[in-house]
């Protein structure tokens, strides 16, 4: 499941490519769009998933004008932690810019919990689907 950005001007740093920050807010962009997709943004706002680690590769520059495509994949989950893998790609292109491997942790008022059961069921079987 892809979702595309459009690359703007603001987007980018004094070198004239996208600032490595902006990689963090397209990430999550793409998570919510990825989570909406499979109807669970509804559920997911009552859970809280804060990112705990992310590690991302740069491959490749982007520049503006430029439209990149975020696909999104959940890798395993567990009661207490989701992992993701993300990977940016410039549209019309097989080229990666950029690859992240994210870890989420279901919060509630400021303290770790277990996913409910049939949360935990739905990312197993979007797993499964996936492969």
């Amino acid at each position: 499941m892809s979702h595309s950005i459009y690359i703007h001007n603001f987007h980018l740093d004094g070198y004239g490519h996208v600032n490595n920050a902006r990689y963090l807010e397209f990430l999550e962009q793409a998570r919510w769009h990825y989570f909406q997709q499979l109807n669970m943004s509804e559920i997911l706002r009552q859970i809280q998933l804060v990112v705990v680690h992310l590690d991302i590769q740069y491959r490749q520059a982007i520049e503006c004008d430029e439209t990149i495509l975020i696909d999104t994949h959940i890798l395993s989950a567990q009661s207490r932690r989701l992992m993701l893998q993300q990977i940016i790609r410039l549209s019309g292109s097989l080229k990666i810019a950029a690859q992240a491997n994210v870890t989420l942790m279901p919060t509630q008022n400021g303290k770790t919990f277990r996913l409910p059961e049939t949360v935990l069921q739905k990312f197993n079987q979007l797993i499964s689907q996936e492969k």
